[in-house]
């Protein structure tokens, strides 16, 4: 089935035809991020809180070092703490190592104490990075100069679309 496309956008009337700015790009992404963390997408690679516990670690223990480590920039993790100084360099380079460590949670269990919530146990990979690089794409072929996640997590320069 052919995506609709809207009218405004059709008539070259949207104020965001010609894309969004990277300040508009970082504000998405790091809401889609968010609902992806949210999900359950990041807890096998970053780790998660419980309301009993605490922090419950995940693969990787310091994701502050490691992403120091394979950047090589600082001031990159938490996203939350720094996306909006972020250059679009930054940006891809978080796409980037993100599409690294996403899973998808397949099973769990609910820890319903102070509703904490689930506990995944079990993940998959490629699942997981099919379903970023959906959302990335999406969010990257909005931007005003459109970009693609490739299937082995690279962003690549991607030809604009032509509405007609």
């Amino acid at each position: 089935m052919k995506e609709h496309i809207f009218y405004s956008i059709r008539t070259g009337k949207n104020r965001n035809v010609n894309g969004f700015s990277i300040d508009e790009l970082k504000d998405l992404f790091l809401r889609i991020f968010d609902q992806l963390k949210a999900d359950g997408y990041f807890a096998e690679s970053f780790g998660f809180s419980c309301a009993d516990a605490g922090f419950i670690e995940g693969k990787i223990r310091d994701v502050e070092l490691e992403t120091f480590l394979k950047i090589q920039k600082k001031d990159i993790w938490p996203i939350e703490d720094h996306i909006s100084k972020y250059t679009e360099d930054d940006l891809f380079d978080i796409i980037e190592f993100l599409h690294l460590h996403i899973s998808k949670p397949v099973d769990g269990t609910y820890h319903d104490s102070n509703d904490c919530g689930m506990h995944w146990e079990s993940f998959h990979k490629a699942e997981g990075q099919s379903d970023f690089r959906e959302k990335m794409n999406e969010l990257l072929d909005l931007y005003k100069e459109p970009f693609e996640l490739s299937e082995n997590g690279e962003i690549l320069h991607k030809a604009r679309r032509r509405i007609v």
